[in-house]
């Protein structure tokens, strides 16, 4: 039996920085950096996850949803 893995390469982007960069980028672009996972604008972005296949998709997460992540 042959089996075929389907992997996808993923950056996690933690650097304050970057981070604020791309919340620049976002908020010229008329968007909000807010966590993808919880929607919580409140809460402070811990991270990006940034998945390369399929057009670069960049996800925000705040630091809670960060550490719930397997």
């Amino acid at each position: 039996m042959e089996t075929e893995l389907n992997l996808i390469r993923i950056e996690l982007i933690d650097d304050p920085a970057t981070i604020a960069e791309v919340g620049f980028e976002a908020r010229c672009d008329g968007d909000d950096l807010i966590c993808r996972r919880c929607g919580d604008a409140a809460r402070a972005i811990a991270a990006i996850l940034v998945v390369p296949a399929g057009g670069r998709a960049r996800w925000a997460l705040c630091a809670n949803c960060l550490l719930e992540l397997p």
